[in-house]
């Protein structure tokens, strides 16, 4: 008896432990599966969207997360692909009209033009994409490294930061 009583008032449960587990604030309002979302500007689409994951929580900001990866297509006006972007993480910000991208991102543009790094922002509004952490960006002649990159959201202009590479220059004369 003494035993069991023993190992009975040993055990407590911390109530706010209890209340942070169980808490709404924690879980997801929607999970959808196999997901394909377009997106459209000015009533033409401008975008797909993969994920085989994707969470939606609301809270003072509402976000979705795509914890098992994400794909994403741009389209011109005639709907071919302008460029794509893989990841193993994304996460959408709603209320910011911002996308981060994490975990082995890559990019590829029209051009075949290929962008490796490890975290990615789209933001929708600014209609760009960048990152402040390093960058390595493979052409067909040359291979270009920096620590961060701004580009246009479908990835045909970028700007790098302090890159470094072999970069083959041509002469005009």
């Amino acid at each position: 008896m003494a035993l069991a009583i023993g190992m009975f008032s040993g055990c407590k449960n911390d109530v706010n432990e209890v209340d942070a587990l169980t808490s709404m604030d924690n879980m997801p309002i929607e999970v959808r599966k196999g997901v394909k979302l377009y997106y459209s500007q000015n009533a033409r689409v401008s975008a797909l969207l993969k994920a085989k994951t994707m969470e939606r929580y609301a809270g003072e900001e509402e976000y979705t997360i795509m914890p098992d990866g994400v794909y994403l297509e741009t389209y011109d006006s005639v709907m071919t692909v302008t460029s794509s972007l893989e990841a193993d993480y994304g996460i959408q910000l709603t209320d910011k009209n911002l996308m981060e991208a994490k975990g082995n991102v890559r990019v590829v543009n029209e051009k075949g033009e290929k962008l490796n790094t490890e975290q990615l922002f789209w933001d929708t509004e600014r209609r760009e994409i960048y990152t402040d952490l390093p960058v390595k960006i493979i052409t067909a002649d040359q291979i270009i490294e920096g620590d961060g990159l701004v580009s246009n959201e479908d990835f045909s202009e970028y700007r790098i930061k302090k890159i470094s590479g072999i970069i083959s220059l041509e002469d005009d004369e």
